[in-house]
């Protein structure tokens, strides 16, 4: 019984930094893109489950993102894998986190 509550309390904790960097990116998502990415804002609105992963990456990669997105490499970086872990072709699509 010992070594069963050991197992999931080291699988649980495992478990956390992604969700940690989930929470973050979608805050950050929220924060950073949501300012212009809602209805009535200056873009379109936008969604993780709008594109396929790959296509959240190579987006960015190219620097196809018009204007200045104000945030640091990093957080950039974190919003880039909360698009890709919540895009269409992911696990858990994300369809509506910013209010349309």
């Amino acid at each position: 019984m010992q070594k069963r509550i050991v197992t999931m309390l080291t699988a649980m904790s495992l478990m956390l930094p992604a969700v940690a960097l989930a929470a973050s990116g979608d805050a950050l998502f929220l924060q950073s893109c949501g300012a212009c990415h809602k209805k009535g804002g200056k873009a379109a609105t936008v969604n993780p489950a709008d594109k396929a992963g790959s296509v959240w990456e190579k987006y960015f990669a190219r620097g196809r993102h018009p204007g200045d997105m104000g945030m640091s490499d990093a957080d950039l970086q974190t919003v880039i894998k909360y698009l890709v872990a919540h895009a269409a072709d992911s696990d858990q699509p994300a369809a509506a986190v910013i209010p349309k």
